[in-house]
């Protein structure tokens, strides 16, 4: 009811103006749900990281493998949109401290990113 006292008194144009502000409004309240929708209901997995199986990954554990007491070594990278997240290495040297020592130090270094990332696993023979 008030609204309808206020249109009377205000001319085409300005109507015209309220309706496209009101109009933006709802469009760009909209927007703002769709995002916040697709935030929460979206796949978070292929936006925030990715399990690659990579040439990188072959060419870290031929480098550990020449490495004195790793033996045959495998190396899982998991990286985030702009950084490595963590490694997984498996080897048959890990029952050794300083092997383990040794290659969480190379892995670090091959691949720009924190020791504390890395974990070092005994492999299977």
């Amino acid at each position: 009811m008030n609204r309808e006292k206020e249109n009377r008194g205000k001319s085409f144009t300005d109507k015209r103006k309220e309706r496209i502000k009101d109009g933006l409004l709802i469009a760009g309240l909209a927007l703002v749900l769709t995002l916040a929708v697709g935030q929460v209901f979206g796949e978070k997995g292929e936006k925030s990281s990715k399990i690659t199986y990579n040439e990188k990954e072959l060419k870290i554990a031929r480098l550990l493998e020449k490495m004195e007491g790793v033996g045959e070594a495998e190396v899982m990278i998991y990286e985030g949109e702009e950084s490595v997240e963590s490694v997984v290495v498996l080897c048959e040297g890990a029952e050794d401290l300083w092997t383990i020592i040794s290659v969480r130090e190379a892995v670090a270094t091959a691949l720009g990113t924190e020791e504390k990332k890395i974990k070092v696993y005994l492999k299977k023979e």
